[in-house]
């Protein structure tokens, strides 16, 4: 790709001031690091900001954002830009990518608690209406309930061996899932029953009609936008696959899109668009009850 005289002057400019002020404060923090006795007893700006001094994840991302730039301007545009994304893409991966991950498998446990939730929950109501006390009662459904819900009840009966009352127990439980709904409305009723002497049997009952009627109208919503899901999917993807058949069908009309400015241009137009359509559809099927 071309570009002009004046922008790359700028952009060599730049470059060239960044690289000097990037390998002076690298030799002063290397000096300061190897003579303590001369460092200022000023923090760096980053330290005062975050309270953290700078990593080395930022390093070496400065590093290639300044190699992309170099090699922009110097050699190819094109190259050094696919070069600066990659490096951001990387950095973006290495930092976040755990963290992503960790949110990931937590939701999905989520999603997994509140799926077999109402059957444990059917299954106290059971156990209570043949007077057995919540103390027995977890301690049953630790060993009978359906996962992963086994292994937080164990926890929790695991606490009560070590003297902890029943009420302390589900409350740490509690605090490990702030978003479980409806465990914490399971642990208010128990509350409520014990400081009021209500029926804890039929506040359960109660509970357990309305998590089943969420849970109908959940499903009946995700049925009723299956299909509006699976035209927004093929709408996305029809101008990818419109696009293979052009160039399967003659690759000079298609050659133009990724060879010139306007054809980029274009290209770039098009996958902001999509990006837009995909999440404004998106955002319009996130239903809540």
């Amino acid at each position: 790709m071309i570009i002009p005289a004046s922008l790359k002057l700028f952009l060599g400019l730049g470059s060239a001031g960044f690289s000097v002020g990037f390998l002076t404060w690298s030799f002063t923090r290397w000096l300061l690091e190897r003579l303590p006795s001369f460092a200022p007893k000023i923090p760096s700006i980053s330290a005062v900001r975050t309270g953290k001094k700078p990593d080395r994840a930022q390093t070496l991302l400065a590093l290639g954002l300044l190699l992309g730039l170099m090699v922009a301007v110097f050699a190819d545009f094109s190259t050094g830009l696919l070069l600066m994304i990659v490096v951001v893409g990387i950095w973006y991966g290495v930092r976040k990518g755990p963290g992503r991950k960790k949110n990931f498998e937590t939701k999905k446990r989520m999603a997994k608690l509140k799926e077999v939730f109402p059957q444990t929950l059917g299954m106290a109501v059971q156990a209570l209406k043949t007077g057995q006390t919540i103390p027995q009662v977890l301690e049953y459904l630790s060993r009978e309930c359906p996962p992963p819900l086994t292994e937080e009840l164990s926890q929790v009966c695991g606490e009560m061996d070590l003297g902890n009352s029943a009420e302390l127990a589900l409350s740490k439980m509690d605090e490990r899932f702030p978003d479980f709904a409806e465990f914490h409305q399971f642990l208010e009723s128990y509350k409520i029953s014990r400081q009021t002497g209500a029926n804890l049997t039929h506040l359960l009952e109660v509970l357990l009609e309305g998590m089943e009627e969420k849970n109908r109208l959940l499903r009946k919503m995700e049925a009723m936008t299956a299909q509006a899901k699976l035209s927004g999917t093929l709408m996305g993807l029809l101008p990818f696959l419109l696009a293979f058949v052009f160039f399967v069908m003659d690759p000079e009309l298609m050659t133009p899109l990724f060879t010139t400015q306007i054809g980029l241009a274009i290209l770039l137009l098009a996958l902001v668009l999509e990006a837009i359509g995909f999440f404004w559809i998106r955002q319009l099927l996130q239903l809540e009850v």
